[in-house]
């Protein structure tokens, strides 16, 4: 394999903390799972929740390749895209819209830290294009062959939206070597 998972979930979480404007106070970190509204129907879920509003979590959900347009004829090498999900939460006391949009600041921001960046190497693959924060990818013969892009679709879906507390996801892929 060409490529470390942690290695590229970790420029992402890097990219964002170093945004200082818009996630100084927000809580950006690794999750390995799903958040839905059911597990705020949940007591002991939501108090773990809510002691983490406002979030941005990174959550990898997996490879995708085309058997047959993915690859090269011999089967030696593989082209995956990688998807990463962002999960956005947000509070306010006051009233459901004031965590809406603090959310949609939050979206937008992720956007424009994320959108369009490549993994940052000690060689740049991808001229033109703006690597992401933190230590560059040490793994050998790493190959991205696109920068993150929104998935395309349903990028961004509202996942939670109870009086208060509101989270989004939104999902950016990366086509890399394998």
């Amino acid at each position: 394999m060409r490529y470390k998972v942690s290695e590229i979930e970790d420029q992402i979480i890097a990219t964002l903390v170093a945004d200082t404007t818009n996630f100084s106070n927000v809580m950006v970190n690794t999750y390995a799972g799903q958040v839905a509204a059911q597990m705020f129907m949940n007591p002991e879920y939501m108090q773990g929740f809510v002691r983490l509003l406002p979030f941005c979590l990174v959550s990898y959900q997996g490879r995708n390749s085309q058997k047959d347009k993915d690859r090269d004829s011999s089967g030696k090498t593989y082209i995956h895209t990688l998807t990463f999900r962002i999960f956005t939460g947000a509070q306010s006391l006051r009233s459901t819209q004031e965590a809406v949009r603090g959310c949609y600041d939050m979206l937008a921001a992720a956007y424009d830290d994320l959108h369009a960046k490549v993994p940052k190497m000690d060689t740049q693959a991808l001229s033109g294009y703006t690597p992401l924060s933190g230590t560059a990818v040490t793994s050998n013969e790493f190959t991205p062959l696109s920068a993150l892009f929104e998935t395309g679709g349903q990028d961004e879906v509202i996942v939670v939206n109870l009086p208060g507390i509101v989270v989004y996801r939104s999902d950016y892929s990366l086509r890399v070597l394998a």
